[in-house]
C-alpha cells in the first residue's frame, strides 16, 4: 500500500470507529508495513459479504463483550452504529450475550453502547 493509499485507508478505519485507535497509530508509526497488512485483513473481514458489515461489527461487540474488554466493544459499537444499526439490532445483541457469557459481559456492552451513543449522537449533530 502506498503512503497515499495508506493514509485514505487509515482515514476510513478512524471513520467508522469514531477515532484512530491507539494500537492502529502505533503500528502506523512504527511499522507501516504491518500497518498497512493489518488495514488490509480488516477490510477483507469486516466488509459486506454473505454477513453485512453491520453484522460483523455486532458480532465483534458481543465477542469483545464476552472477553470483557469494554473498549473494543465501544468501537465495535461505534462500527456497528455507523454500519447503520438501531436501537432493536444492539438491544438484541446485549441480551443475546446473557446466556452465553452472563450478566457481567451484558454489563460491558451496555456500558460501552451508552458511551458510543453520546458519542454518536454529537456526531450526528455537526
Amino acid at each position: 500500500m502506498e503512503t497515499e493509499e495508506l493514509a485514505k485507508s487509515l482515514t476510513e478505519f478512524a471513520g467508522e470507529f469514531g477515532k484512530l485507535l491507539d494500537p492502529v497509530a502505533f503500528l502506523q508509526e512504527t511499522n507501516p508495513a504491518l500497518c498497512t497488512a493489518f488495514l488490509r485483513l480488516h477490510e477483507l473481514t469486516l466488509n459486506d459479504g454473505a454477513i453485512s458489515k453491520k453484522h460483523k461489527f455486532l458480532i465483534h461487540a458481543a465477542i469483545t463483550a464476552a472477553l470483557h474488554d469494554r473498549e473494543a466493544t465501544l468501537m465495535h459499537i461505534t462500527g456497528a452504529l455507523h454500519a447503520g444499526a438501531g436501537i432493536h439490532e444492539l438491544l438484541e445483541t446485549a441480551v443475546t450475550i446473557i446466556p452465553v457469557a452472563g450478566m457481567p459481559a451484558f454489563a460491558v456492552f451496555l456500558a460501552a453502547w451508552q458511551e458510543a451513543s453520546r458519542a454518536y449522537a454529537g456526531e450526528e449533530k455537526q
